[in-house]
């Protein structure tokens, strides 16, 4: 059901870009450039952010074999596809994410044996919502095409860099994605040689009995590169100047050695489960049992993060409803003192208030913030329905919590902030930010 809904919400967004009249001509002196080597294109220099790209090649000839669009835009929620009419072709290219997460895009390659690009010309962006950030929608007439060498060096207009192997068939200022990966898993790389800019897609796969430990990018000088979490999965980084290391560990699940009835083989939330119990992160709600349909408590959440840095001392509770003597006075102690958390305004912390899933994301961006942790990221929650049900407290933390992937909607619609967390969730929810805080 949600992939239908992602490749509805992206065929809706190319009928905009098909039918939707132009915006005004862009006339700014920093417009985009293709970039073209070969068979093979890129846009460089892109606007802000947008969902969705048309544009039209003319060629030296009748392009009857389409074209090759690149492997970083065949994702499950990217639409793709080219209409031919004599030497022209016209790309349609829209997705539920944004295809821009840098300057620069790999579109892909020409089909056809002996076909060049003369032309580009009526290059439009659209967005599937406005956003303060970006125009909304903007085209510009005719788009100035740069050539560059395999040969090595910089092309005219490039940000430095190499012409580095070749991509799609045809060379392309590219740089090689190579991995280092561990027993008990692989990953899949949406390409082996990615343009600066270009988003480079991630599949992790465990082998039976394993889960991923940990996934990082690194870039030739050893320094860190954001990885966003995209569910199920799969990753995502944006491409920088130079080669990259994709790395990741497995380790075993111990999911045989796990003592809860309640979670079964196979179950969604089981990989999670044994993470967070072999981690002593969680334990079961009473002997032999886990409750992963349980409500999760403001409690139970700020004693879990309390083991998780190590169960440090504490100082007295400043909450009158947090009296000396509960399990959970040293923890909340400690988080309230570190801006963990805050309480509500009544001067309560409702230690037995079920967590809602943006108390969560609140919670867990104000720990990563104490940590030293990046959360400069942000998702564009505007493609969520009921995102306007967001408490003002919790907008940025919950922007950051989707783009990392901690949390997901509950469809591709539907992010149910004030919504509670039952136990299998959090588990999940808790796995998911320790492999975060491992890979940055």
């Amino acid at each position: 059901m949600k992939r239908t809904l992602s490749l509805l919400l992206s065929i809706a967004l190319a009928a905009t870009l098909l039918v939707c009249p132009a915006a005004a001509a862009a006339t700014s002196a920093s417009a985009p450039w293709a970039q073209v080597s070969g068979q093979s294109i890129a846009l460089q220099g892109l606007p802000g952010h947008y969902n969705g790209i048309q544009l039209t090649l003319t060629l030296n000839k009748p392009a009857d074999s389409g074209f090759q669009f690149a492997p970083s835009l065949s994702g499950a929620d990217s639409h793709t596809f080219c209409t031919a009419s004599g030497n022209t072709l016209t790309l349609y290219i829209s997705s539920k994410g944004l295809l821009n997460q840098g300057g620069a895009l790999a579109l892909g390659s020409l089909a056809g044996q002996g076909l060049s690009v003369s032309a580009v010309s009526a290059l439009k962006f659209t967005t599937l919502a406005s956003d303060p950030a970006d125009t909304g929608e903007i085209t510009y007439d005719r788009v100035e095409i740069r050539t560059g060498s395999s040969q090595g060096g910089s092309s005219s207009g490039s940000s430095g860099g190499s012409w580095g192997g070749s991509w799609g068939g045809g060379g392309a200022l590219t740089y090689p994605v190579g991995t280092s990966v561990s027993s008990g898993g692989g990953v899949q790389i949406s390409s082996t040689h990615a343009a600066p800019g270009e988003t480079v897609t991630l599949a992790t796969a465990p082998e039976r009995g394993y889960i991923l430990n940990s996934l990082s990018v690194t870039d030739s000088a050893g320094r860190q590169v954001a990885v966003a979490r995209l569910g199920d999965g799969k990753w995502s980084f944006v491409m920088p100047a130079g080669g990259v290391t994709v790395s990741a560990t497995f380790s075993p699940a111990q999911s045989s050695a796990l003592p809860f009835a309640d979670v079964a083989q196979g179950d969604w939330f089981r990989d999670a489960v044994a993470y967070v119990y072999a981690a002593q992160l969680m334990n079961g709600t009473e002997p032999g049992l886990f409750g992963p349909g349980d409500t999760t408590t403001r409690a139970m959440i700020v004693t879990i993060l309390h083991r998780y840095e190590g169960s440090p001392t504490a100082g007295i509770p400043g909450f009158p409803d947090v009296p000396r003597g509960e399990y959970y006075a040293a923890p909340v102690a400690w988080a309230a003192a570190n801006g963990v958390v805050n309480g509500y305004e009544t001067g309560l912390f409702g230690p037995e208030d079920p967590i809602t899933r943006e108390q969560m994301a609140a919670i867990l961006y104000r720990y990563a913030q104490s940590k030293g942790l990046d959360v400069s990221g942000r998702a564009n929650l505007s493609v969520y329905a009921d995102a306007w049900q967001i408490s003002p407290y919790a907008r940025d933390a919950m922007a950051w919590a989707v783009h990392t992937g901690l949390i997901t909607g509950v469809d591709s619609y539907t992010l149910q902030p004030g919504g509670s967390a039952i136990r299998a969730q959090v588990a999940t929810i808790l796995m998911r930010f320790c492999q975060y805080a491992e890979t940055h």
